[in-house]
């Protein structure tokens, strides 16, 4: 239903293949819990970050990075080694205990904006040398 290999060209081939993790999304968690009286809307935000996290992929070939998003819509966002300008790691206080954190993906032609960003990445360091190490 949320795969990503539909996106995926027959020559490419997948060198990364990930998704967020879950300690990511504690502040999501930590806010249902602490409203758990209101029972309804804890429920629902619990439901979200379930539903988020298991919609969304991030794909590294050996011609692109990729990316799907959306629970209900989908977003497929993808960008050739040729045309990204710059991959950046942040990590907050929680990503750097447990080893995770947002890869940013700037391109050509994005301005100041950002193209698209991978959140909650396992490992993100090695990640990024992955997408750097491709880059022309």
């Amino acid at each position: 239903m949320w795969d990503i290999k539909p996106h995926i060209q027959k020559e490419e081939k997948i060198k990364y293949e990930g998704t967020p993790e879950w300690i990511g999304y504690f502040w999501g968690f930590f806010f249902a819990i602490i409203t758990i009286w209101t029972f309804f809307i804890p429920l629902l935000i619990i439901m979200f970050i379930v539903l988020n996290k298991l919609s969304t992929k991030f794909v590294i070939t050996n011609k692109r990075v990729a990316g799907r998003f959306g629970v209900i819509s989908e977003d497929f966002k993808s960008v050739s080694f040729k045309h990204i300008t710059s991959v950046r790691v942040r990590k907050g206080l929680i990503g750097k205990i447990f080893n995770f954190g947002n890869i940013i993906i700037d391109t050509a032609g994005s301005g100041i904006g950002v193209d698209f960003v991978w959140r909650y990445v396992k490992n993100p360091i090695e990640v990024k040398n992955q997408i750097e190490k491709r880059i022309d």
